[in-house]
């Protein structure tokens, strides 16, 4: 069974459980005389707001696989359901007799109870059975060990190493014989191997490839998964190992035209959003330029030149979170625990609150609400040499926020950006409207866990 299908048996699961709660709280109220008839009255409006707690667990990463179960973040996501609950019911008392407020705080409690038990039992039940799909690795160099230790740490993937087959030259990890990984050294012995036993994907590195493609054409009859290492990459980690893929894979895989509809219809979204939320918008700007202005000396608000889509340089604007010497000595990087970063600053890019100004860049077309951050452009020349398939990101317009802001909490040298360039790569390629949505949502949870810089 596969990530994805595990995720969705657990949104259903979860989806039962708030059910479950919804029943045993009206039958322990009512008695069965009375269940029948309260249940019809609070079947819609329930429905609606359980859809509502999916969508609150999914923004606060209560479907992340490989993280450990949060108390805090549970705890929160139910104050936050609680509270979604209680306005939509004074929605709907307008239209369906119903007494909701006592029992959302019943519904709330017995389901918290119901839920921490569904969840061990399926935590259990998934360490337990496991449905791993066996994973053959042909290539030992160190990015198709990466993969290798990725998949073993990271099981509820779906996924388990049943052998490597090894460059002659390679020495391999400890770790890999510690876990007991069958080590092969050619082609022949893995036929053997898949006479022996099931196996379910073949991931082969750019290393090996164009060399036994031969002998790979003539595993097709056992009905194998076979991927590049950069494709199987992409699947399991969504996003795109820079350093592991070269120029062939690009050009096999952003080898697709430009989506016309779908880029209409996400400028109408990015106009639209801009329009409707502009109120509130002006009212956060006006609170947020009076503290930058009370907090430091310099203006509020501030300009740079920054790189946008197809290299293009453009203006953008974000209230000033910095002294007005920061960047007396040139630009750098900004660090984490910055000195030139000011009180209020810290405030404001923690809640994103500087990047207000640019959906002024937004409603002109310079930027998106989604895709990758824009970046300097002395920043840009460099990473640019030091980064292979930097340009790659510069395909669409720079985003207010992104796939690799809500994957990678932080940046601040060449490696982070490298980093968030594999995010950065696997939006370009995976532009939908779909993602977008997935992006907002995780934008949430960056916005409110204060992960911002």
């Amino acid at each position: 069974m596969g990530r994805n299908a595990i995720k969705s048996l657990l949104a259903i699961g979860d989806y039962i459980v708030m059910v479950a709660a919804l029943s045993l709280t009206l039958l322990l109220r009512y008695g069965p005389e009375g269940y029948q008839l309260r249940l019809a009255q609070h079947a819609l409006p329930f429905a609606i707001v359980f859809l509502v707690w999916i969508v609150v667990f999914y923004v606060m990463e209560m479907y992340n696989l490989n993280a450990p179960f949060n108390h805090r973040y549970f705890l929160t996501a139910m104050i936050a359901n609680t509270a979604v609950g209680a306005v939509g019911f004074y929605l709907f008392l307008d239209f369906i007799d119903i007494t909701p407020r006592r029992n959302l705080v019943l519904v709330v409690l017995v389901f918290m109870a119901l839920f921490y038990g569904w969840r061990f039992l399926f935590n259990r039940s998934v360490d337990s059975i496991g449905w791993h799909r066996a994973l053959v690795i042909i290539g030992s160099d160190q990015h198709s060990l990466e993969l290798a230790r990725r998949v073993r740490e990271e099981s509820r993937q779906g996924f388990r190493v049943a052998a490597i087959l090894r460059d002659r030259d390679h020495t391999l990890p400890e770790w890999v014989a510690e876990e007991g990984i069958p080590v092969y050294d050619s082609i022949g012995e893995l036929r053997d191997l898949i006479n022996r036993r099931q196996i379910h994907t073949v991931v082969v590195s750019d290393s090996w490839y164009y060399s036994i493609y031969e002998e790979l054409y003539r595993l097709i009859p056992y009905r194998l998964y076979f991927f590049r290492l950069a494709s199987f990459w992409e699947t399991f980690d969504e996003s795109i190992p820079i350093y592991a893929t070269q120029e062939t894979w690009f050009l096999e895989n952003f080898n697709r035209g430009i989506n016309k509809s779908y880029f209409a219809i996400k400028r109408m979204i990015d106009i639209l959003f801009v329009l409707v939320f502009s109120p509130l918008f002006l009212v956060l700007s006006l609170f947020t330029a009076l503290l930058v202005r009370l907090s430091s000396k310099g203006p509020a608000v501030f300009s740079q030149t920054r790189i946008g889509q197809n290299e293009r340089h453009f203006t953008i604007y974000k209230f000033r979170s910095m002294y007005i010497d920061a960047e007396k000595h040139g630009a750098q990087w900004a660090q984490k625990n910055d000195p030139r970063i000011t009180p209020v600053g810290r405030l404001i890019r923690a809640t994103r609150l500087d990047e207000i100004p640019q959906v002024i860049n937004v409603l002109r077309g310079d930027m998106s609400l989604i895709g990758p951050r824009p970046e300097r452009p002395e920043f840009v020349d460099s990473l640019s040499r030091e980064i292979p398939h930097y340009q790659l990101r510069h395909l669409v317009k720079p985003g207010l926020t992104g796939w690799a802001q809500v994957k990678y909490e932080y940046g601040s040298s060449v490696e982070d950006a490298a980093i968030k360039l594999t995010y950065d790569l696997y939006y370009v390629k995976n532009v939908s409207l779909v993602l977008d949505i997935k992006i907002t949502l995780k934008t949430i949870l960056t916005v409110f866990g204060r992960r911002g810089r």
